[in-house]
């Protein structure tokens, strides 16, 4: 199998997560370089959007919950949702809210921020709508090891790449106290820091910023 994955890119490191938490036999690999994704990529993704799963069969999977779908299908154990159907309700409603509620509201902001928007009717209702899903998340993230339970799962694939998106947003938002009003949310930083797996996802994504801000700063 072959990833198509981006280090620093949130929903890659999804399904990086998932795949090294279940020792899949997949191959992560680059798609060409630019920004955005070259043209040429199409043929690969037709949105030119990473992750892009390439089965040993040559299916091509696109899009990050469909891919950790089968994933999780695929190679069952170990599981990512647990067994039990209510918990399994929670952990997915811990992805989406993190995915849908705080991770889009915040990538929209960081780029209305970077350019310097001055639609602050948008950026306004971008902020509401995140904190909305931040103050969900940090009612329903347990305070355990993990998310929920004892035991790495989906809710904490997603979860990692977005607390890593925080440490940098608040910085380009001007707003160090962002994260007070959730003190779960924030202290999850060091549930991932202690963890093997959430851990390499953490410093791959550490790593693909560092790349990512010289080529900012060579532009």
């Amino acid at each position: 199998m072959k990833l198509y994955s981006r280090p620093l890119s949130p929903y890659s490191s999804v399904i990086r997560c998932i795949a090294y938490y279940k020792n899949a036999p997949v191959k992560v690999v680059a798609p060409p370089a630019g920004n955005p994704i070259p043209e040429e990529f199409r043929a690969v993704s037709p949105f030119k959007r990473i992750p892009v799963l390439v089965t040993g069969s040559g299916l091509t999977i696109i899009e990050a919950p469909v891919i950790a779908e089968y994933l999780e299908e695929h190679f069952p154990e170990p599981a990512i949702l647990p067994a039990d159907s209510r918990d399994r309700a929670v952990v997915r409603m811990v992805a989406r809210i993190a995915e849908q509620e705080v991770l889009v509201p915040v990538m929209q902001l960081f780029e209305l921020l970077y350019f310097k928007s001055s639609d602050a009717k948008q950026i306004s209702a971008l902020y509401e709508r995140m904190e909305r899903g931040l103050a969900e998340l940090e009612e329903r993230i347990g305070h355990g090891a993990f998310a929920h339970g004892d035991q790495l799962t989906l809710a904490d694939a997603w979860l990692t790449p977005i607390r890593f998106v925080f440490n940098n947003f608040r910085q380009l938002s001007g707003r160090s106290d962002l994260l007070e009003p959730y003190p779960n949310f924030d202290a999850y930083e060091q549930r991932i820091l202690q963890d093997p797996v959430l851990s390499v996802v953490w410093y791959e994504m550490t790593d693909g910023l560092k790349v990512f801000m010289k080529t900012l700063e060579s532009a």
